[in-house]
Parts: C-alpha cells; sequence; structure tokens
C-alpha cells in the first residue's frame, strides 16, 4: 500500500532520567550522530528509514542489519550516516540476542565510529544494555532511542486514500470507531489488514466477527526473516507456536492483566516491577500442567510480539 506519511517519534529517556515524553517530527532528529528507531511490527520503521535516508542523497547509505553483517561493507560507509535496518531480524532465531549486535559495533568500529541509525522491533531491544553499548560506538559517545509514534488521523486518511479498495476514508474511519476496532488505525500494517478485511465496504456482521477477524490477521507473522528464524527453530521446538496457540497466548495474557489490574507485562523474563510483572509468571500452570518444559513462556513470548501488543515508553508490553 503507498501513501506514505511523515511520521513522528518520542525520544525514551535514559535510566534514572526524568524527561518530558514529547512527540516530534522523526525528521528534527537528522543532526543527531547516532539513534535507534524502536517500533511495533508493521509500525513503519522500514519506510521511515529509506524515506530519511533520501533525505541528505550521497551522504547517507541504507543497508539491512543481515546485510550490514554478511557483506564486506564498502570503506566510503564510514564517510556516511549509516541507515541499518532490522536488528531484531538478525536476532531472530539467534542462541544469544546480544551476540547480532556485538556483530554490528564490531562493524561499526572497522569503519570508524560513522554516524548511524539503527532500527529494531520494540519487543526485541534490550533497553539500557543495548544502548550502552551502541553508545561506544556513537561519534559523540551518546545514543538516542526513538519510539515510533502511531499513525495520526491525518496519516490514517493519507493512507487510505492510496488503498484501492477503500472507497472514502472518513468513511472507513468512521465505521472503525462505531465498531470498536479503531486500534487497528494507529499501525500502517494493520491498517492495511483491516482495509483487506472490509474491503469494498464489507464489514462483518457483528463487532465480534470483524475483531476475530482483524485478531487472525494480526497475530500472523508477516516478516520472512522472522518467519524463517521460526521454521529453523521447530525441529528443535516441535511444538512450537501454530496461529491457535498464539491467540490462546494472547487471551490469557489479557485476561490475566485484567484480573490482576497490572499497566502490561515486562519484556525480561524474571525480571518486573510492581506496575509490570514478568510476562512468564502467566507460564506456570501450562507447564505444570503436563506441557513441554518452557512451551508455555515460548507462547507467551511469541504472542507479546504480534501486533496484538503494543510496546509501551517503560519497555513494558
Amino acid at each position: 500500500m503507498s501513501g506514505v506519511v511523515s511520521r513522528t517519534c518520542t525520544e525514551l529517556p535514559e535510566e534514572g532520567q526524568d524527561r518530558d515524553a514529547r512527540s516530534r517530527p522523526l525528521d528534527e532528529y537528522r543532526d543527531l550522530p547516532a539513534y535507534v528507531l524502536l517500533g511495533d511490527p508493521g509500525s513503519g520503521k522500514t519506510t521511515a528509514f529509506e524515506r530519511e535516508c533520501r533525505a541528505p542523497g550521497a551522504a547517507a547509505h541504507f543497508v539491512s542489519a543481515r546485510d550490514f553483517l554478511v557483506f564486506d561493507p564498502d570503506p566510503e560507509w564510514g564517510e556516511r550516516t549509516l541507515f541499518i535496518d532490522g536488528l531484531d531480524e538478525v536476532r531472530a532465531g539467534s542462541s544469544d540476542a546480544r551476540t547480532p549486535l556485538d556483530d554490528i559495533r564490531r562493524r561499526l568500529d572497522r569503519l570508524g565510529k560513522p554516524r548511524f541509525r539503527l532500527s529494531c522491533r520494540a519487543a526485541d531491544w534490550l533497553g539500557a544494555s543495548d544502548r550502552t553499548k551502541l553508545a561506544a560506538l556513537s561519534p559523540d559517545g551518546r545514543v538516542s532511542v526513538l519510539q515510533l509514534d502511531p499513525l495520526t488521523d491525518s496519516d490514517v486518511e493519507t493512507i487510505l486514500k492510496a488503498h484501492p479498495r477503500v472507497g472514502d476514508p472518513r468513511d472507513f474511519v468512521r465505521a472503525a470507531r462505531e465498531q470498536r476496532v479503531d486500534g487497528f488505525l494507529a499501525n500502517p500494517q494493520s491498517l492495511h489488514m483491516l482495509a483487506e478485511v472490509v474491503a469494498g465496504g464489507s464489514w462483518p456482521g457483528s463487532r465480534t466477527a470483524l475483531f476475530e477477524a482483524a485478531c487472525r490477521k494480526m497475530a500472523r507473522e508477516h516478516n520472512p526473516e522472522h518467519l524463517a528464524a521460526a521454521e529453523e527453530a521447530a525441529p528443535v521446538c516441535r511444538d512450537g507456536p501454530g496461529l491457535e496457540d498464539v491467540l490462546d497466548a494472547a487471551g490469557r495474557l489479557c485476561a490475566v492483566q485484567l484480573v490482576g489490574g497490572a499497566d502490561g507485562y515486562g519484556l525480561t523474563a524474571h525480571g518486573e516491577n510492581s506496575d509490570l510483572p514478568s510476562f512468564d509468571r502467566c507460564a506456570c500452570e501450562w507447564d505444570e500442567a503436563g506441557g513441554s518444559a518452557g512451551r508455555g513462556a515460548r507462547l507467551l513470548r511469541a504472542a507479546l510480539g504480534t501486533k496484538l501488543f503494543r510496546v509501551g515508553p517503560a519497555g513494558g508490553v
């Protein structure tokens, strides 16, 4: 779907800092020596990077994280601003999430610590640990972490105008709000999926039917690198998560959150605070009920990594 829009983001404070979170256009950060762009699956990180990379012309270079690690970099990259896209893709399937970032850091060091931007799914970002490691490779010793904001109403209308199967974008948005599924409008990929579900204006007969159809689409993984990593892991984890498993896990997480009154879940297993309990605590009953060891935690982690959940400013879901 075409209809590229200018995106905004919110800078996340460093640990221990108290900073007023304000939304700003991403292009206002062009002068920074280094930053990381976080976002949910399908939120538009790659599109935003491609747009930002075009602005300085030959002074910038876009490269996927996988290609950056596989191929020998051009020495001229050391004089350019590098847009390295998809840290999460090289972390997918890795036995140690720290290794791919260390490899990227090694490449940046060999290039003489050029200006860089790195994108990553928010759920795959390791927070202060990743920030500290990258700061050592930044030209000024600092790395800003930016969270991509949800689409604005104006963004949604622009994108829908370019969709071949949406007649009137305003009518579409109005109907989505009446059906109470307007949460799907905030993410470019889920917006596209919702448009496909109701293509031609044929909204399902009930809100429940619409919600279920949209959730099934959002629970599926669409990134080929993440799909390949899951397929590679399947022989090792023969009871790996299927679509129904992921949906069940998502339902469990939502139910526990509602009953417990928590703000969300912490993404680090066994690490939690009073507002964000660790997600793996919800897996204990599954594992104790005779399932394979650790399968419950894997299912919950898979569900949290889909577009059904959104990572908040505090790092929790």
